[in-house]
């Protein structure tokens, strides 16, 4: 890799940026563009902080996690005194030209550095801490745990949290066109059967949209967070669910998404990534059951649902399924991983007869 060109935005570090797992993944482009191209999210975020100026006139506000800037920008936009924009990622150098060149240094303040070791300068506490740091299935990429941290460490004692509420629900779906992708291809693969692969590839929690006609069943709440007083021990769970089927049809997988709420705005603002919502980045993820099964109207779907960090930044979620009905039965006990970056795998099972 000598013939790689340096320049201000690798700054000499392109495994770092573009191969390893970490904070600086954040400063591909492509992965900052894909943020803000997500109108849902990005709009919602905007017309949040817009809509409640008076929320942000004249406070002190953090922007955990800026990346490009955009929060930051949009809350000195509304109002605020003063920003202070943290970021990990060298992305930060790059942030604060952004900030420049729309003349905010005024105001905003970008500090490169965990939240966990930073200080403000001039400041002990802020009045708002604002953050967009929801990973897919909410709690992916280890984010949240920063959040808790940057709530304590920061945040006045009648400070607000933008947002401040999280909701992880489950459900059951029809999802023959992913589950055939997935799992049914690798049974007839130019002539050879790799059910090795089909394997592996029911242990992968997959990030794909799912529409509103797919879920069979209602929706269970698997988690609800408040940040203003989680703590870092109840970030991951355990929780049993029950999925009541709202139709006859056929179940193939599992569907994780989250509501986002912003509690102090003056009417009630809420984001979901849920099925019948507007798809964003963030999308749903989806596990598959290992065989798809029929279910009648009425029916319920019982298990349990873990959901645990993997790798340091990832994600594993346990689940055990065990469902007998009218028209038809399963049993399900997985680990599901959800994790990208080329350091991470899932652990791949070795030398087991399938």
């Amino acid at each position: 890799m000598d013939n790689i060109v340096q320049n201000d935005f690798t700054y000499g570090e392109h495994d770092d940026h573009f191969f390893n797992q970490g904070f600086n993944a954040y400063c591909r482009p492509d992965i900052q563009q894909k943020m803000l191209e997500d109108e849902i999210r990005t709009d919602f975020y905007r017309d949040a902080i817009y809509n409640n100026k008076h929320l942000f006139k004249d406070k002190i506000v953090m922007d955990f996690g800026c990346g490009s800037g955009i929060l930051s920008m949009f809350a000195a936009k509304a109002g605020a005194k003063k920003v202070f924009g943290v970021e990990a990622s060298d992305l930060a150098k790059t942030t604060r030209k952004n900030v420049k060149k729309n003349g905010l240094s005024h105001i905003i303040t970008i500090l490169e550095g965990k939240v966990e070791e930073i200080e403000l300068p001039g400041e002990d506490k802020v009045d708002i801490l604002l953050s967009e740091v929801m990973g897919v299935g909410l709690i992916h990429e280890g984010t949240l745990q920063s959040l808790v941290i940057a709530r304590d460490r920061f945040l006045k004692p009648d400070g607000i949290l933008f947002p401040d509420k999280n909701t992880l629900y489950i459900c059951a779906i029809e999802d023959k066109k992913m589950h055939d992708k997935h799992v049914s291809y690798w049974k007839n693969v130019n002539g050879f059967e790799m059910k090795a692969m089909a394997e592996a590839s029911k242990a992968y929690a997959w990030h794909h949209p799912i529409g509103p006609q797919q879920p069979v069943t209602d929706y269970y709440t698997l988690r609800e967070y408040d940040w203003n007083t989680c703590r870092l021990d109840e970030i991951f769970f355990t929780s049993p669910f029950k999925l009541k089927c709202n139709r006859k049809d056929t179940v193939h997988s599992l569907a994780v998404f989250f509501d986002c709420e912003f509690s102090a705005c003056s009417t009630k603002t809420v984001l979901s990534t849920g099925p019948e919502a507007p798809m964003t980045h963030w999308m749903q993820l989806t596990c598959h059951l290992d065989e798809p099964v029929e279910v009648d109207k009425g029916e319920e779907l019982e298990g349990t649902f873990t959901a645990k960090a993997y790798n340091g930044r990832d994600l594993q979620f346990d689940i055990d399924l065990d469902f007998k009905g009218t028209l038809g039965s399963t049993n399900l006990s997985r680990e599901f991983y959800y994790y990208w970056g080329m350091s991470s795998q899932m652990p791949y099972k070795k030398d087991e007869e399938i």
